[in-house]
């Protein structure tokens, strides 16, 4: 299978626009485990679903002591994530390529899957929410960053990775996690991607967080 992201990877985390939204969606990350979760995340298993070149689940390994499971579908992000573990003292982390559909995890062992902009690329979000729900431990935490609904100008310019969504609608997102046992503690918008369209026009683009507990 093609991988759509090869000729970005090298330069993935030198985007500031990428940087900036990493960043928010950090904070939505440590608001929310600071409301809705009564433990540390210390010694704690965490899926970085998504996870592109790992900055997001790094960051939770470092500032939480968190045991990090990186997955994602693209060789060329996880080849640069590699190249930072071996960098870094992470030895339980582990590293997984692949879709939600097949991921190697056990059944309820996941304390908190992160993912962030990941979910508009699978055709098949549904499924791949409820092979999410089924790897969380009971009580565990999902925390969701994706695109409002846009009119498919996001991934419009040349060289884009395919989307498999223009976004999705939070409230029939609120009802789909419901309809998979999921509990919805929240979902609110937290951050606009300024991006240049195939037109050369200057758009915003929304985003939601959605944090929610397997019940």
């Amino acid at each position: 299978m093609t991988d759509a992201f090869s000729a970005r990877a090298m330069e993935w985390d030198a985007n500031p626009v990428r940087a900036a939204l990493g960043k928010a969606f950090y904070v939505q990350v440590q608001e929310a485990l600071t409301e809705f979760s009564e433990e540390t995340l210390a010694g704690k298993t965490v899926l970085d679903f998504g996870c592109g070149t790992g900055t997001l689940g790094l960051r939770l390994a470092q500032d939480h002591a968190a045991r990090l499971i990186f997955a994602d579908a693209s060789p060329a992000m996880l080849g640069v994530l590699r190249g930072k573990l071996a960098e870094q003292d992470l030895p339980d982390a582990k590293v997984i390529e692949s879709g939600a559909a097949s991921l190697p995890v056990a059944s309820a062992s996941v304390d908190l899957t992160v993912s962030l902009m990941a979910l508009h690329h699978i055709k098949d979000a549904k499924g791949a929410l409820r092979s999410l729900r089924g790897l969380l431990a009971p009580g565990g935490l999902l925390f969701l960053g994706d695109l409002l609904t846009e009119d498919g100008s996001f991934h419009g310019a040349p060289g884009d990775p395919p989307a498999a969504h223009n976004g999705f609608d939070p409230e029939k997102l609120r009802d789909l996690c419901a309809s998979l046992d999921f509990e919805v503690l929240r979902l609110r918008l937290f951050h606009l991607v300024n991006k240049t369209d195939a037109t050369g026009a200057e758009r915003e683009y929304p985003l939601f967080f959605l944090a929610a507990r397997a019940v």
